[in-house]
């Protein structure tokens, strides 16, 4: 593996725990606010709480690649982008949202 690659590897590996505190931390809150009773807001806050959850499970299969120790480049970064590409689409759609 490249060297750039485990350093961004473990990069990742030590801020993804703030990162995925953060992110539960804020889904918790999000989801604990009382639900808007008109179907048009109650839909836009399931929204909300379908991407947060996309966030969250993203975090988490980052973080499973921050943690292993393949030194297969191609495949890994191959995985990166797919990750990367799925974060971009869910954030897009967050946007979208809004």
């Amino acid at each position: 593996m490249p060297k750039k690659m485990r350093t961004l590897r473990g990069q990742i590996h030590a801020a993804l725990p703030g990162l995925m505190e953060k992110a539960l931390i804020g889904y918790r809150h999000f989801a604990a606010e009382t639900q808007p009773r008109d179907p048009k807001g109650f839909a836009a806050h399931h929204a909300a709480c379908r991407a947060a959850l996309s966030h969250m499970e993203l975090l988490v299969r980052l973080a499973r690649w921050a943690e292993t120790n393949e030194s297969d480049g191609e495949e890994t970064n191959e995985d990166m982008e797919k990750l990367i590409t799925e974060a971009r689409t869910a954030l897009t759609e967050r946007v979208d949202e809004e």
